[in-house]
């Protein structure tokens, strides 16, 4: 073989196999995927032990009897699917036109398994549909609006946790889940801002700019997707709004379906408690331990037994478990289109 001199250099035999050493795992990426199972282990234990001592035929028997409502409680978690496919497209704003409807909501499918099964989930949802989504719209663009949207998430949170407060002292006064939901939206609400001002700050993007020679090449379109609309974007944050209202009307069906006086009161209660749980489990997949604790833990101020408050976050369990099976098959039964790429006219001779 020759180099371009033309000078002679040896290469090696056709047939010789040359090993190619992958490149290092991360740090961080071990142990997230140390923690990943250890933490899915600690919340089926939880569980377990929280079965026990509930008596597993007194929670059965609550669950058959709740499970005629199911159904009402799956169309409400449709609505919810179609609100935070809404938001994703209004952050897009103006480029949402783009986006074809179809791979929109195959993205959406996708990222709800993606976001009751991964630490962090509604931030490594967004990161999904953004992946998926970034054949139409550009990396930066997509990127951006995954960050206004998660911000947006926040923010939805947040300001649904202060009538859950609301509710919670009506119920039990200035208890520790009083506190904990309001604190819980002030943090959301403060991150949401937060957030949203780093992304439209110049000196982040101009730090990474000079860090990566790749991210150099899209921090203008990133940065000027982030600075579109107000510092709240009001359009993301209308449509997750609605879907945690209409998860507060999931919870009033649940507390209904296994034997609870239910009010609005109750609802909101339920909502703000699931909330805190799911704040606190983040690391574990599905929440799977904790939000059965909290709710078993708050039978007193629900005014029933143990079993029946805890069947409400099971019940919760069963109608996410499917939707997360939805999600992790749309994948291998659907398969994403890619975008046509344009093709410039011929220049008139």
């Amino acid at each position: 073989m020759s180099n371009a001199r033309g000078e002679a250099v040896l290469g090696r035999p056709m047939g010789v196999a040359v090993a190619v050493r992958a490149p290092p795992v991360p740090w961080r990426r071990r142990v997230a995927g140390l923690l990943r199972p250890l933490f899915a282990v600690a919340g089926l234990g939880m569980l377990a032990l929280l079965v026990r001592k509930v008596g597993p035929r007194e929670l059965g028997d609550v669950l058959l009897d709740a499970a005629p409502w199911l159904p009402w409680v799956a169309l409400l978690e449709v609505g919810r699917q179609v609100m935070d496919a809404l938001a994703t497209r209004s952050a897009y704003g103006p480029s949402a036109d783009l986006v074809p409807l179809r791979e929109l909501v195959r993205a959406q499918l996708i990222g709800t398994a993606v976001s009751s099964m991964a630490p962090a989930g509604r931030a490594a949802a967004e990161a999904t549909k953004a992946a998926l989504l970034a054949p139409y719209l550009g990396g930066a663009r997509a990127t951006a609006a995954a960050a206004t949207s998660q911000s947006a998430s926040l923010a939805a949170g947040g300001l649904i946790s202060f009538p859950c407060a609301a509710a919670s002292f009506l119920l039990t006064g200035w208890s520790a889940f009083t506190l904990a939901m309001l604190g819980h939206g002030v943090v959301l609400v403060l991150a949401c801002a937060g957030f949203r001002a780093c992304m439209r700050a110049k000196q982040p993007c101009a730090w990474l700019a000079r860090r990566s020679a790749r991210w150099a090449r899209h921090a203008q379109q990133f940065h000027a997707s982030a600075c579109h609309g107000p510092l709240l974007p009001r359009g993301p944050m209308s449509a997750f709004l609605g879907s945690r209202a209409l998860q507060v009307a999931q919870y009033a069906v649940l507390t209904h379906a296994v034997g609870i006086d239910t009010s609005l009161v109750q609802a909101l209660f339920s909502q703000g408690l699931y909330l805190c749980a799911l704040a606190v489990g983040s690391l574990v997949p599905g929440q799977v331990g904790v939000s059965d604790g909290a709710f078993a833990l708050a039978a007193g101020v629900l005014d029933t037994t143990a079993a029946r408050a805890m069947s409400v976050a099971l019940l919760g369990h069963l109608v996410q478990l499917l939707f997360v099976t939805a999600g992790a098959l749309t994948p291998l039964v659907w398969r994403g289109r890619a975008p046509v790429p344009s093709v410039p006219a011929p220049a008139c001779r």
